[in-house]
C-alpha cells in the first residue's frame, strides 16, 4: 500500500466519529400552524388562509386550492408571503364563505428545492353532514415518469457538461507545455460548453413539470417557465445560462488563438486561477439550489459543495483530455502534461474526501442513516464507485512515476525520455485511463441521483412500511395494526377507535402497546386520514396525550364524507426509529 492511499484511509477513519454525534440539516418545509386550525369549525368566514411552515418557502411555483362543501373550488388571491415573514404563505379569501366544511390543497417547493404538498380541512358555521372532497384533477399528482427521467436525465448531463468544459480548460492552461488546445481537445472544450448549456436549458424548462405534477407538455407553457424563474432554482439556473454566455466569449477567443510559446509559471498560475474561479462560481449555481442551500451552516455548505463540484470537475473532466493525450502518442506533450495532471488528481482527491465528509455528516447524520434511507444508500454506492476510481487512480499514478519521475540527468536519461515508454505499455495505461473514465461518468450519474433525492433527514421523517389491509372496517370498533421501528424494543401494535364512527362529530382514541399488550410510551405519534376516491392530500389528526402511556386523543373530529377513510399512523421510538402503518376506518 503506498503512502497516498495510507493517508486517505487514515483521514476517513480519523472524521468517521463524527458521524454519530453531531446534527443534521434540515429535511423539507413541514407546516407548523395553519389558520384556520385544522378541523376548527369558525363563527364567521375568515379573510384569509395562512400556513406557517417549518422554514422559508418560495412563492413561484406555490399552489393553494380551496375546495368548497359541494366540491367547487372556491376562488382566492395569489399566495404571497406574510410581511417579513418568508416561511409564512397567505392567500386573502375575496369573499364570504357559506356555511360548511372546505378542504385547502397546498403545494409549494421547499429551499432545497424539492416540492412537498398536503392538505386540511375547516368548517364555517357548521361542518357539513355530506361535503365533497376535492376530485382527483384538482389535487397535487406527482410528476409522470416521462417528465422525471427526462429531468434527471438532464441533470446527469449538466455534470457531464461542467466535468467536460472545466476539465478539459484546466488541463490546457496548467497542465500543457503550451497554453494553445490541440484539434482533439478543442473538439472537448466545444463539446462541454454546448452539452452545459443544452442541460441547463432542460433543467429550466422541466423543473416546473417535475415540482407541480403537471404532463411532459407543460414544458411549453411560457407561464410556468416565468413562475419557474422565480424560484432559487430557476434563479441559480438563470444565473448559470448568464455565466456561460461569458464564459463562451471567452472560450471562442481562445479556440481561435494561435499557438503560443511555453508559457511561464506565473502565467500558468494565473491562467489555473481564473479557470478554478470561474469553474468555482459556475459550481455555486448547483450548490445553490441543492441540499446545500437549506438547514444549518448553509454557508459553510455551500462553500464545501462547490469545492467538491469544482474537484470533481477537474480531476473527472482531466481523465478524458488525458485519454486523448496518450492517443496521440506525444511522448514529449505525455512526458510534461500526464505527471502535471496526476499531482492536479491528487490535489483534488484529498478536497473530494474532505468535502465528501462534511456534506455525509450535515444531510446524513447518523451511521444507521446510511443503510436505512435511499439517500444513505445512494451515497455508500458513489463511495463504493470513487473507492474503484481511487484505486484505478493509484494504478496509474504509479505508471506516471515509473515512467516519467525519474530525473533526467545522463544521456541515457534524455534518450529515455525522449522515447518514452513502449507502444504497449501506453496502451496499458491508456486502458486505465478509459476505465477511469467509464467509472467517472457513473460518479456523474450518482451525483445527479443525491442532488435529486430527499436528504436521509426528510426520508427519515417520511418513511413508510406497506399498509395493513383492513378488508371490512365495522365504524366503531378498534381497529389494530402491528408495527416494526427496528431494534428489539421496536415492535408492538397500534390501536386505533373513531367513536362513535359515523359522519360529523367524532372522537379519536389512539393506544400504542407493546408485543405483549402493555400500554407503551414513544418518542412521538401522528396520524392523517384521507378519502380514496377523491384522492385528496392527507389531512392531519390533531392528537394530544391523555396522561396515559401511550394513549393519545383526538376531540370532535369531524368527518364529513361517509365510506372507508384511509388513517396512516405514525410511530417514532428514537431520533431515527420510525414506523407508519395504514389502516382502514369505515364512517357508515
Amino acid at each position: 500500500m503506498n503512502n497516498f492511499a495510507r493517508v486517505c484511509i487514515a483521514f476517513v477513519l480519523a472524521l468517521l466519529p463524527v458521524l454519530g454525534v453531531q446534527g443534521v440539516a434540515g429535511a423539507h418545509a413541514v407546516v407548523i400552524s395553519t389558520s384556520p386550525a385544522g378541523w376548527a369549525v369558525l363563527g364567521t368566514s375568515p379573510a384569509e388562509v395562512s400556513l406557517t411552515f417549518s422554514e422559508p418557502v418560495e412563492l413561484g411555483l406555490a399552489t393553494v386550492r380551496m375546495i368548497g362543501p359541494a366540491g367547487d373550488t372556491i376562488t382566492t388571491a395569489a399566495p404571497a408571503h406574510a410581511a417579513d415573514r418568508p416561511e409564512v404563505l397567505v392567500v386573502a379569501v375575496p369573499r364570504a364563505l357559506s356555511d360548511g366544511t372546505y378542504t385547502v390543497n397546498w403545494q409549494v417547493t421547499s429551499a432545497d428545492t424539492h416540492p412537498v404538498h398536503g392538505a386540511f380541512v375547516f368548517s364555517v358555521g357548521q361542518p357539513s353532514t355530506s361535503a365533497a372532497l376535492p376530485a382527483p384533477a384538482q389535487t397535487h399528482t406527482e410528476a409522470d415518469r416521462a417528465v422525471t427521467l427526462s429531468y434527471g436525465l438532464a441533470r446527469c448531463l449538466s455534470f457531464a457538461g461542467l466535468a467536460l468544459l472545466a476539465g478539459a480548460a484546466f488541463f490546457v492552461v496548467w497542465c500543457q507545455t503550451r497554453p494553445a488546445a490541440g484539434r482533439r481537445v478543442r473538439v472537448l472544450l466545444s463539446s462541454g460548453w454546448w452539452s452545459l448549456l443544452a442541460a441547463t436549458v432542460l433543467v429550466l424548462l422541466l423543473y416546473g413539470p417535475y415540482a407541480t405534477g403537471r404532463p411532459f407538455t407543460a414544458a411549453a407553457d411560457l407561464s410556468l417557465v416565468a413562475n419557474t424563474a422565480g424560484t432559487r432554482l430557476g434563479l441559480a439556473v438563470l444565473s448559470r445560462l448568464l455565466l456561460l454566455g461569458l464564459v463562451g466569449v471567452v472560450l471562442l477567443r481562445f479556440l481561435r488563438r494561435a499557438d503560443e510559446s511555453e508559457a511561464t509559471d506565473r502565467q500558468r498560475r494565473r491562467r489555473g486561477a481564473a479557470v478554478l474561479g470561474a469553474t468555482s462560481v459556475l459550481a455555486l449555481t448547483w450548490s445553490a439550489a441543492s441540499h446545500s442551500g437549506a438547514g444549518d451552516l448553509a454557508w459553510l455548505a455551500l462553500v464545501a459543495d462547490a469545492a467538491h463540484l469544482t474537484a470533481m470537475a477537474v480531476w473527472l473532466g482531466g481523465l478524458v483530455v488525458v485519454g486523448v493525450v496518450v492517443r496521440s502518442a506525444d511522448a514529449l506533450a505525455m512526458r510534461v502534461a500526464v505527471p502535471r495532471f496526476s499531482q492536479v488528481a491528487l490535489v483534488s482527491v484529498f478536497v473530494l474526501v474532505a468535502t465528501g465528509l462534511f456534506q455525509s455528516w450535515r444531510l446524513v447524520g447518523t451511521p444507521s442513516a446510511l443503510i436505512g434511507t435511499s439517500y444513505g444508500r445512494v451515497l455508500l454506492g458513489k463511495v463504493a464507485v470513487a473507492a474503484v476510481l481511487l484505486a484505478l487512480g493509484a494504478l496509474a499514478r504509479r505508471w506516471v512515476q515509473r515512467h516519467y519521475g525519474f530525473p533526467v540527468v545522463s544521456p541515457s536519461d534524455r534518450r529515455r525520455a525522449a522515447r518514452g515508454p513502449g507502444d504497449r505499455q501506453v496502451r496499458r495505461f491508456g486502458a486505465v485511463v478509459v476505465a477511469e473514465a467509464v467509472i467517472a461518468g457513473l460518479v456523474l450519474g450518482l451525483t445527479a441521483v443525491l442532488v435529486g433525492t430527499s436528504s436521509a433527514a426528510a426520508e427519515l421523517a417520511e418513511r413508510e412500511q406497506p399498509a395493513t389491509e383492513v378488508a371490512q372496517p365495522v365504524p366503531g370498533e378498534p381497529v389494530i395494526a402491528d408495527f416494526d421501528t427496528g431494534g428489539a424494543a421496536g415492535r408492538g401494535k397500534i390501536a386505533v377507535v373513531v367513536a362513535p364512527g359515523a359522519s360529523g362529530g367524532n372522537e379519536v382514541h389512539l393506544a400504542v402497546l407493546d408485543e405483549r399488550g402493555r400500554q407503551k410510551d414513544v418518542a412521538e405519534v401522528g396520524a392523517t386520514l384521507s378519502h380514496p376516491e377523491r384522492s385528496p392530500a392527507p389531512l392531519t389528526v390533531p392528537l394530544r396525550y391523555s396522561g396515559l402511556p401511550g394513549h393519545y386523543i383526538s376531540d370532535a373530529l369531524s368527518l364529513p364524507v361517509s365510506g372507508r377513510w384511509d388513517m396512516s399512523l405514525k410511530v417514532r421510538t428514537s431520533d431515527v426509529d420510525e414506523a407508519t402503518v395504514h389502516v382502514s376506518v369505515g364512517i357508515p
